[in-house]
């Protein structure tokens, strides 16, 4: 996944930088922060958004036996969460392979997969439910690539997503939701609600609620 734009981060964290501004191989650079990616991002960014996204799912979705896929899961954090909340059929895909052998360990998922959320995702049995925290922001997935989440739910089910409150302003992702509903009659954007994001970055959120209607 590349894309060719690039974006002054000079005033962020390095670690960030490396990832808002790397147009090159997404999955090199994630594989390479995997072991120290949850120390850097909760303990020294300040990275709340999977607790602010969980918090909202768990309201929307009160039943812990729901089916429910965590798209870009990352080392399984938003797995950690939902578990500790009891829900027992967690489904996660990342484009990281190493950053999947770190939600491994946590035991929060019933089966992991690597995936590349360019692409719709594939799945045998519809989920209730898809979270995504950490994943839409700069570059790809965007805006156009959301169908491929919902289009993994049952009809009414509903997404949660995350969408970095920097890119949020930097590449006009209002104008990128625009005619949403339009173009993918079969979702329909919900709702959009300011969360806290990387407090110690000073960067909020947004998060998307969508459903997939048909």
């Amino acid at each position: 996944m590349t894309d060719s734009r690039k974006f002054d981060s000079s005033k962020l964290d390095a670690r960030l930088s490396r990832v808002y501004d790397n147009p090159g191989d997404k999955q090199a650079l994630f594989d390479d922060w995997a072991p120290s990616y949850d120390h850097d991002l909760v303990n020294e960014l300040g990275y709340v958004a999977d607790a602010e996204a969980c918090a909202r799912l768990i309201a929307l979705i009160p039943n812990r036996q729901a089916r429910i896929l965590d798209a870009g899961c990352g080392t399984g954090l938003v797995g950690r969460r939902l578990q500790q909340a009891g829900y027992t059929q967690l489904y996660g895909s990342d484009y990281s392979t190493k950053m999947l052998d770190e939600a491994r360990t946590t035991g929060a998922y019933v089966s992991l997969l690597q995936h590349d959320l360019t692409r719709p995702v594939e799945t045998d049995e519809l989920y209730d439910a898809a979270i995504a925290v950490g994943v839409f922001a700069f570059s790809v997935p965007s805006a156009e690539h959301l169908v491929n989440i919902t289009c993994s739910l049952k009809p009414g089910g509903i997404a949660l997503v995350t969408v970095n409150g920097k890119a949020w302003h930097e590449v006009d992702w209002p104008a990128k939701l625009d005619g949403f509903d339009h173009e993918f009659p079969q979702a329909q954007l919900l709702e959009i609600q300011t969360i806290d994001y990387l407090t110690a970055e000073g960067i909020d959120g947004r998060l998307l609620i969508l459903q997939r209607t048909a």
